[in-house]
């Protein structure tokens, strides 16, 4: 996309995203870098003044129903299950720049979000996401705006306004939503802590991220006997698909949503920590012990570390160790002389499969005798090629229980299967 095809937008919102008027079934199939840049929701501090929703007949304009000063395509999404276990709703908007262009060149764009029940109670306070927009846009360009929403099994109505406080024009539009109790579910507790609507907090440093909630998922574990869990997480994308993007990508977001869900288990008796390796350049870049909450700050910042191309000359010559450093870690967490009455030891592994440099030092983990603990693999497979893993055979001698996930299902069943074992400790 050339320069002529952008301008300078900005606002405490996000970034409003340009891309050339070509057939959907174009953007679609001819070329992934046509996609089209979206607009979402982002804090920090406000320099400009707030709206206030009493300055504006907002009532009155929900009251009159669906309306369109400037014309735009409205669409929700069905309700999908998310890789931390969340249920989810998104909504998307785009408009012609042409058509923003007849109503002014310069815009305030508010985009107001809430959601009640079918008889009109609301379920939250509304969120209010501004967007500038200082010059006249290119006319073949749309403007996309794109929300989520956390949400429990049930029956809402969806409200959206989008306001221009410098032309006073506005839209509205309202949707029924239905989100449909999940089949055999084997956690049907998960949501008891929530509320039933939330919506995520986005990273400035994520923008395209699903965002984190700030609510409990519900992971009681009853175990008698003491337990010293670790998720060990493997922050570095595999090495099999460097420079694929949605692939590295994918792997980020199961990374993390899995460590979200599994990080809020409560062990009746015992300790919870989180490792992030970056087998690249052979490095611990994570660590939190005594785990009452992620510091997901660090936690992004690490992965964000393991994910730059500049690397070390002495890492790149040593790339044939990268799968002895994990077996060390392994190693170094499973040999220690274990105490009488010491907490079972109890690892996790979080990670897509992995596949190494040919000569690379893969050998076994080496135990003997028992190693008083359990281990867990859960292992993503990223797409339909993902088929081979040599972690496995390192961690062959702990006799692992290994899960392959290919769904946010897969991850719930793993999850369910992992706490009802342990609780029987």
């Amino acid at each position: 996309m050339g320069d002529r095809n952008t301008r300078s937008t900005r606002g405490t919102g996000g970034k409003i995203l340009l891309v050339p008027l070509v057939p959907l079934v174009l953007l679609v199939f001819l070329s992934p870098s046509f996609c089209l840049l979206m607009v979402s929701a982002f804090g920090g501090a406000q320099d400009y003044p707030a709206l206030d929703l009493r300055s504006i007949p907002i009532s009155d304009w929900l009251d009159a129903g669906e309306h369109a000063d400037v014309p735009w395509d409205f669409g929700v999404r069905d309700a999908y299950l998310r890789i931390d276990q969340r249920l989810e709703i998104s909504y998307l908007a785009r408009i012609d720049a042409k058509d923003l262009n007849r109503t002014g060149k310069t815009h305030e764009l508010f985009l107001i979000t809430r959601i009640s029940t079918p008889d009109g109670e609301w379920l939250n306070e509304a969120s209010i996401e501004r967007h500038m927009i200082e010059d006249e846009l290119p006319r073949r360009v749309q403007i996309e705006f794109f929300k989520r929403a956390a949400v429990q099994p049930g029956d809402y109505i969806l409200w959206v306004v989008l306001y221009d406080r410098k032309t006073g024009k506005h839209n509205i539009a309202k949707r029924r939503v239905k989100v449909g109790e999940m089949r055999g579910d084997p956690l049907p507790d998960l949501y008891r802590r929530m509320p039933l609507v939330e919506f995520p907090e986005v990273s400035e440093s994520d923008r395209n991220g699903a965002g984190f909630l700030k609510s409990a998922l519900y992971l009681p574990l009853r175990n008698k006997r003491p337990l010293q869990v670790e998720l060990i997480s493997l922050l570095s994308p595999p090495e099999q698909w460097t420079g694929r993007t949605r692939i590295v990508r994918a792997h980020n977001d199961d990374t993390v949503g899995a460590l979200a869900a599994l990080s809020q288990m409560e062990l009746a008796d015992g300790t919870m920590s989180i490792t992030g390796l970056d087998l690249v350049r052979r490095q611990i870049l994570f660590e939190q012990r005594e785990l009452r909450g992620v510091n997901w700050e660090s936690l992004m910042e690490a992965l964000q570390k393991a994910q730059r191309p500049d690397i070390s000359a002495e890492a790149l010559q040593g790339s044939k160790n990268n799968g002895a450093f994990f077996r060390e870690v392994l190693n170094q967490r499973l040999t220690s002389e274990a105490e009488e009455g010491a907490p079972l030891r109890v690892i996790i592994v979080v990670t897509s499969s992995r596949l190494f440099e040919s000569g690379s030092d893969l050998r076994p983990l080496q135990i003997e005798g028992d190693c008083h603990c359990r281990v867990y693999y859960l292992r993503f497979r990223l797409n339909v090629n993902d088929v081979f893993d040599q972690l496995e055979k390192m961690m062959k001698p702990l006799r692992p229980r290994i899960f392959n996930l290919l769904s946010p299902r897969d991850l719930r069943k793993a999850i369910a299967e992992i706490i009802d074992d342990l609780g029987k400790l």
